[in-house]
């Protein structure tokens, strides 16, 4: 009972995000639903898996529209507890996010914030373009650098709906549009649930510098890739016996970047561990300034030997080169995550629409909010909450998976029902042979209902004869 009375203890945690002990129960049991279940991702399926009828169906869905919960609280409340793990992965003793964006396919003409996507991908398994939500993430890591999660912290539908921007007319009568574009959304994500001094590490199409500039406020670092045809400026020294007409110049030079590729007799060499292996790989570091005059940025040209070049950027000017170049090797994390979550817990695969919502088109565009009453308006915000909810509840079910790994690796292997012709040089289970592990004790935790486990207890509730779940509202 290790993994499960484990896996009980974090969930007692997430307590104080609910406001109704009924909420938190259905919680505990979806959470239990969704590990335990081996049908394709519905709320039908949890149910199946945990033993309940057809009669609950109407209160485990109306969990997703409840009162007693959102999904913003239950995620600070999560990370509030992943900030203080003893695995967490750290640069020079701060936390290390990861933060990307995902793109998941939808076909319903009547859900909210669905919208014409683009895909840019080598991978040709993936069309150019679809229909569907796109999500923000943010993920901690945990572990070390041979054996690490990004355990998924948030993830929040940032594009599709819009509200028509507030008559706000300059000089020549013209409307003010709202600049909230996704690298802003993003900036606010990682400003809300990092705390000071943490590193983030973000894809190259967030390297702005208005991202920058959110991050220097909130005394957030920044490590990120940028193109290639990056232009940094030098240092400015004026001239006090120079003086000209018109504002005083603050830029130095321009320098492109890519340029200095060409000094490659200037670069030094060393061997780092990146993705899975030891690398050989070349780099000189530069200190130029690039979102603000003032403040210089470090620049960090990378070679590896099979002539592959990257431009990385740090906000931290103390972090040496090898730091900077481990650290963006472990962004790739996420993908990982996002494939878990996809793949072996069908994090996305939430069916909720809205009756009263007009056809989408076939290729739909953003949802303009002031378009639509007010209660349509109400519907709408209520249904994108629950699509959240739901991406949440699996975000979690996948973190709790991957902190077992970390924290009982041998539970997990005793439990493990199948086998393996070679195990992993670190030791550590994946997400899905802990998953295994979970689902091959549930042959033990149903007949004999140990009383150290919440579950069976909240199934003896609903399960007893004298119980009529037609006349009970536990959810108000």
């Amino acid at each position: 009972m290790q993994l499960c009375q484990r896996l009980e203890q974090i969930l007692e945690v997430l307590r104080p995000a609910f406001s109704r002990e009924a909420t938190f129960q259905w919680f505990i049991l979806l959470i239990w639903g969704v590990m335990l279940n081996s049908q394709p991702a519905a709320i039908t399926s949890y149910l199946n898996a945990i033993g309940l009828t057809e009669g609950y169906y109407h209160q485990a869905l109306h969990w997703f529209n409840s009162k007693g919960f959102s999904a913003k609280k239950l995620s600070l409340q999560w990370s509030k507890w992943l900030r203080c793990h003893e695995n967490t992965y750290r640069i020079r003793g701060q936390r290390v996010y990861v933060g990307d964006g995902i793109k998941v396919g939808k076909e319903g003409r009547k859900m909210p914030g669905v919208k014409k996507l683009h895909q840019e991908s080598e991978d040709v398994g993936k069309p150019e373009w679809i229909r569907g939500h796109y999500f923000s993430a943010l993920s901690q890591l945990l572990g070390t650098e041979k054996s690490c999660f990004a355990v998924p912290v948030v993830l929040k539908i940032h594009d599709g709906i819009k509200s028509k921007p507030t008559p706000n007319p300059g000089k020549k009568g013209k409307v003010k549009k709202s600049k909230i574009t996704l690298v802003t959304k993003m900036a606010n994500l990682c400003a809300t649930y990092a705390t000071e001094g943490d590193y983030i590490i973000l894809d190259s199409y967030y390297a702005c510098k208005e991202l920058i500039k959110r991050f220097r406020q909130n005394s957030l670092h920044l490590i990120t890739r940028v193109r290639c045809s990056t232009v940094a400026y030098a240092p400015f020294c004026p001239l006090p016996t120079v003086k000209g007409r018109g504002r005083p110049r603050r830029w130095g030079d321009s320098v492109k970047l890519e340029s200095l590729f060409s000094l490659s007799h200037h670069f030094q060499h060393t061997s780092l561990w990146l993705y899975g292996r030891l690398t050989r790989v070349s780099y000189q570091c530069v200190e130029f300034y690039w979102d603000n005059p003032d403040k210089p940025v470090k620049f960090v040209l990378t070679q590896f030997a099979n002539g592959r070049q990257l431009i990385l950027l740090c906000t931290d000017l103390e972090l040496s080169a090898p730091e900077i170049i481990v650290a963006y090797s472990l962004r790739f994390k996420i993908e990982v995550t996002f494939r878990q979550l996809i793949h072996l817990l069908g994090g996305f695969a939430y069916h909720f629409w809205i009756k009263s919502l007009p056809s989408l088109p076939t290729w739909p565009s953003n949802l303009i909010l002031s378009d639509y009453p007010q209660d349509v308006q109400t519907q709408i915000l209520a249904k994108v909450e629950a699509f959240e909810r739901f991406v949440t509840l699996n975000a979690i079910a996948l973190g709790l998976l991957q902190v077992l790994s970390l924290e009982v690796p041998q539970a997990v292997w005793q439990h493990f029902p199948r086998w393996f012709r070679t195990l992993p040089s670190h030791g550590f289970p994946s997400e899905r042979v802990t998953l295994l592990a979970l689902q091959a004790q549930a042959q033990t935790i149903f007949p004999q209902s140990p009383p150290c486990l919440l579950l069976p207890k909240l199934l003896a509730t609903k399960l007893h004869p004298l119980h009529n779940p037609d006349k009970e509202r536990l959810l108000s």
